[in-house]
């Protein structure tokens, strides 16, 4: 979706950054892909394992997808995709080499690397997503939200707006743990949960957020914090980033890794 909106806005280098394949759950979810890119008929669970293996194995990766729907809307647009972690040295250099960076994926090693990312090299970004909250008894929902943080060099750090969190970040260090905590929900009943339409709203805002600052069109007096969506009581939130001078990211101390460029390691995880 965001890739699309992209293409047709006119970038003309678009690098793109996901190890996973296109699975039956991505489907209510994932713009253009079917059937055939999750290979559904082959990893249904009434199929052997060995034939749900070879499923996985022929699924589409979604940056070949993602790659198809860019030259779909644009073909003058050259994708570089990478199916990897963003922790991969190639991904990491190209993304550096990037004028703006979106961050789709949620988990928390990621947002510990893009916000690195942003303030040692001083690319601008947004980290969105979506959340979704139910009762464990019930099954109703109890909460809805998508939100868009604009990440920039002078304003936004995660660290200092607890948007990383340590428990997280040191469950997802274990690579079985990692993949299963990038989830919409928590709710173990819910796999493919239809967030299509909560991913467009924050897709377009970090979108038009990227087409107006890049442009120059946007106010001086712009807000600069972030938005977020509450669809279950239809209301939006506007945030206003709080600024640690001290922080490791974007502080002002001699510790900090603030436009430090490659001078400063990155916090990759081994």
């Amino acid at each position: 979706m965001l890739a699309e909106y992209l293409g047709r806005l006119g970038v003309g280098e678009i690098v793109l950054v996901d190890p996973d394949y296109v699975d039956p759950t991505n489907l209510p979810r994932l713009v253009e892909a079917t059937s055939w890119d999750a290979m559904s008929w082959l990893v249904a669970p009434n199929r052997p394992s060995w034939i749900r293996a070879v499923g996985r194995r022929l699924a589409t990766p979604k940056v070949r997808l993602a790659t198809r729907i860019i030259r779909k809307a644009n073909s003058r647009v050259r994708a570089r995709p990478f199916q990897t972690d963003m922790e991969d040295a190639a991904a990491l250099e190209a993304i550096k080499g990037c004028d703006y960076v979106f961050l789709a994926a949620d988990s928390h090693r990621a947002r510990l690397l893009f916000n690195a990312l942003v303030h040692q090299f001083l690319i601008p970004g947004v980290q969105l997503g979506s959340r979704i909250r139910s009762d464990a008894a019930t099954g109703a929902l109890e909460h809805v939200h998508t939100v868009v943080r604009w990440v920039l060099p002078d304003c936004g750090c995660l660290v200092c707006n607890q948007a990383i969190n340590p428990a997280r970040l040191q469950e997802e260090s274990i690579s079985a743990t990692m993949r299963a905590r990038q989830k919409y929900t928590d709710d173990p009943d819910i796999v493919a949960p239809s967030v299509i339409t909560l991913n467009a709203m924050a897709a377009a805002q970090a979108a038009n957020d990227f087409l107006f600052y890049m442009t120059g069109l946007a106010r001086p007096d712009a807000f600069d914090g972030y938005v977020r969506s509450h669809p279950l009581r239809r209301r939006l939130e506007m945030l206003v980033p709080r600024k640690d001078t001290a922080c490791p990211d974007c502080g002002a101390s001699s510790e900090s890794r603030f436009a430090r460029g490659d001078c400063a390691a990155l916090p990759l995880v081994d």
